[in-house]
């Protein structure tokens, strides 16, 4: 059964009445026309403003037959244009809503609603030019109340009013029903009821499991940090130390491997573990965002991006957004990977027994040098730990919400499933070679919903329409850091660092790095972190640039997403694929951690070091810094040249490539597919897939990811309809 619920000019109350004026005596003027109407006081029949909203819930408990819809901007009684049909306002039938009864796959704008769902309940509010976030807001409310209280996806129509009364003039729009503006479904605003068997997929690293061993891995972190400061506070006052020893040559290699090496390599892996949560967090934060009751905007769900962004810009982008978990989840990791083995270094340093220092002393007993705990730099990096054990603590509370996935939603078959069912493609229309801002424009009016694993429009908002803003197509629309300038200055910055590894091993610079101990770690983290974002960029791009190239296999291109990855198993997992480059940038991710820990070792004076030690960690350092230039280079010439019109760093941007593909029709019914079972049955089909110029599914030209035959491949700046036919819609 439908409901329509519509709050067009009426009377209300229990003496409801048509206003009808005879069509054989039509009034001339404005003074004849308002004196013909049959009610007395025509004040009294309009609704105050104030008591807009109350018209709702009094006309949904009216019977059919005492609602009257009336066109008053003519003045003559209930225009015909308007229907009164008990099933409820009828739907174009090039525009269709969803429907319970209808199971049947829908693409490129039409859609069911899942079968478990009762029909689309209509309801029709008048547009108000200068509402205001409070009417919004109380039409969500009513809107999320109907849904629930019906179990129906509730359909709000925004429809203009009917006569300016300013002027009492009326308008100057033609009416025809249907196709009458607001009834098209771009001003439509969907309210889904609370789905009871909401699924909740997670990643292994967002699971309660590892960010609880987060939690207790910091705090063990810390106190075994504060522990051996009190313990070296203890022994300074017997003058003793952790290690005793005349000259580091002298020491065993497990206590110098100990001293020197190993709580780098804690910290190090300590930030690694950091990083696999945080990396998660970040690419599905628009998941959570779209499975909330009444979903999100485009730009804090669609085209949302935090995986491509530096990570040390994440937070600030996430406070914008209010994105409590990824601005909690990023400043851990800051701090985990960063400021942890910064601060960890210097607070472990050897000092000289006070009874040596006067040289008209005899020996010392045979013990020159203890090692010891520096109060400051411990507590600092206890501090430190235990920030980040709360910071996992807030995070562990922001994740109780429910992601809305069934299972990993990977590469461009995952999202593509999710679109084959809702009106949402529609919205991508004429963005084939749009830009990311050219996207956000046509999205910005609207939210978005996770419902039944299918991405749906939500409410619609008001907006003002955005300014015309034309950006040069020609622009490199790669990730900043694979752009030729940023990324030569990084290969650049490295290059300048290179020779100052040895410098600060053998030549008076040395004093730099022994007064600031914390330096050539910092510089080390900070590559590694550069080389990170890299690292992502091209995990990201490996699939698109196979496509750009045609007749690529689905296995390796559709469902392949090595952003998901774990640390480590990238490389062997890059070879097996021959993707040689992606292997070659998981491998500059792991000699990047080791350079942070060779370079710890440059901070130390020479009384703590041996000539060899040295010698080995400026060799290891070097050999590192080259290969990361050699990578960066080999990444330069891959991606020197655009080969897609955008980034496909969004669910928008994705979206937009596959509107109008003939391939969504193998994607039909698999929005609950794991990612093996969309591989299998993509590779039975035995297709190939390109990233080009194809026929769409309305016959017309689009570049798109899509099925081959390939009509041409894309060419960065040049567009096919131009140069094959400029002046024809359709080729």
């Amino acid at each position: 059964m439908s409901r329509t619920v519509d709050t067009v000019y009426r009377g209300h109350g229990h003496r409801h009445r048509s206003v009808q004026l005879s069509s054989k005596a039509r009034p001339n003027s404005i003074l004849q026309r308002l004196s013909s109407l049959r009610s007395p006081s025509l004040r009294g029949a309009f609704t105050p403003r104030r008591e807009r909203f109350s018209v709702l819930h009094e006309l949904d408990e009216l019977p059919n037959e005492e609602v009257y819809q009336v066109d008053i901007s003519f003045l003559e009684g209930p225009s015909s244009h308007f229907y009164q049909s008990n099933a409820g306002l009828p739907t174009p039938k090039d525009e269709p809503l969803p429907s319970a009864s209808e199971s049947r796959p829908v693409i490129s704008g039409e859609a069911s609603a899942p079968d478990s769902l009762a029909p689309v309940s209509h309801l029709n509010v008048p547009s108000d030019p200068h509402g205001d976030l409070s009417r919004s807001a109380s039409l969500r409310q009513y809107g999320q109340r109907l849904a629930e209280k019906t179990n129906m996806i509730v359909s709000v129509r925004d429809v203009s009013p009917a006569v300016d009364l300013s002027s009492l003039e009326g308008t100057t729009a033609q009416l025809s029903g249907p196709t009458r503006d607001g009834t098209n479904l771009a001003h439509r605003s969907f309210y889904f009821p609370t789905d009871p068997e909401q699924p909740d997929w997670k990643p292994f690293s967002l699971k309660s499991y590892y960010i609880a061993m987060l939690i207790v891995v910091s705090l063990m972190l810390a106190g075994v940090q504060e522990y051996l400061c009190q313990k070296s506070k203890q022994w300074e006052k017997e003058g003793r130390g952790f290690v005793v020893f005349n000259s580091v040559a002298e020491m065993p290699t497990v206590e110098f491997f100990c001293w020197k090496y190993l709580p780098t390599i804690v910290m190090v892996s300590y930030g690694v573990l950091w990083q696999i949560a945080d990396y998660e967090v970040k690419r599905l934060e628009p998941y959570y965002q779209l499975s909330q009751p009444t979903g999100n905007t485009a730009a804090k769900s669609l085209s949302l991006d935090y995986v491509t962004l530096w990570s040390y810009t994440v937070p600030i982008k996430a406070v914008k957004y209010r994105h409590w978990a990824v601005f909690v989840s990023s400043i851990g990791t800051i701090l985990a990977t960063t400021a942890a083995p910064s601060l960890q270094s210097p607070s472990i340093n050897s000092v000289e027994n006070p009874e040596c220092r006067n040289s008209h002393k005899p020996a010392c007993d045979g013990i020159r040098y203890f090692l010891r705990i520096d109060p400051v730099w411990s507590r600092l990096v206890t501090a430190c730990l235990i920030t980040v054990a709360l910071l996992a603590l807030v995070l562990l509370v922001q994740l109780r919400r429910k992601s809305g996935l069934l299972s990993d939603p990977r590469g461009v078959a995952g999202i593509a499933a999710m679109a084959t069912k809702s009106h949402i493609l529609r919205d991508f229309d004429g963005m084939d070679e749009a830009l990311h801002d050219d996207i956000h424009a046509k999205l910005r009016h609207r939210r978005y919903i996770l419902y039944k694993s299918t991405i749906w429009q939500g409410e619609y908002t008001h907006h003002a329409p955005p300014k015309t803003h034309t950006q040069t197509q020609t622009q490199n629309p790669h990730p900043i850091i694979l752009r030729p300038i940023p990324l030569m200055s990084f290969m650049i910055a490295m290059a300048i660092f290179l020779p100052f590894i040895p410098a600060i091993a053998y030549t008076p610079l040395e004093t730099i790095a022994h007064s600031t101990p914390w330096l050539p770690i910092l510089i080390g983290t900070t590559i590694k972190q550069l080389w990170s974002t890299l690292e992502f960029n091209v995990k990201m791009l490996q699939p698109f640039h196979t496509l750009a190239h045609g007749r690529a296999r689905p296995d390796q291109t559709l469902t392949l997403d090595y952003q998901g990855t774990p640390y480590g198993a990238l490389v062997l997992q890059a070879l097996l694929n021959k993707h040689y480059l992606v292997a070659l940038a998981g491998t500059g991710s792991i000699l990047a951690d080791i350079l942070t820990v060779t370079l710890s070792s440059l901070s130390l004076n020479s009384r703590s070091s041996t000539p060899r030690s040295v010698f080995s960690s400026v060799i290891i350092s070097i050999a590192v810094v080259a290969v990361l230039i050699v990578s960066a280079l080999f990444v330069f010439i891959r991606y020197r040249r655009p080969f897609m019109p955008r980034q496909p760093n969004t669910i928008a941007s994705i979206l937009a490539f596959v509107h109008q593909s003939r391939m969504l029709d193998d994607f039909v019914g698999t929005e609950r597919f794991t990612n093996a079972q969309m591989a299998e049955m993509l590779v039975s089909r035995d297709k190939r897939y390109g990233l080009g110029w194809f026929k769409g599914r309305d016959q017309r030209p689009h570049c798109a990811i899509d099925e081959e035959p390939m009509l041409s491949r894309y060419v960065h700046g040049v567009s096919y309809l131009r140069a094959r036919a400029p002046w024809e819609d359709v080729v």
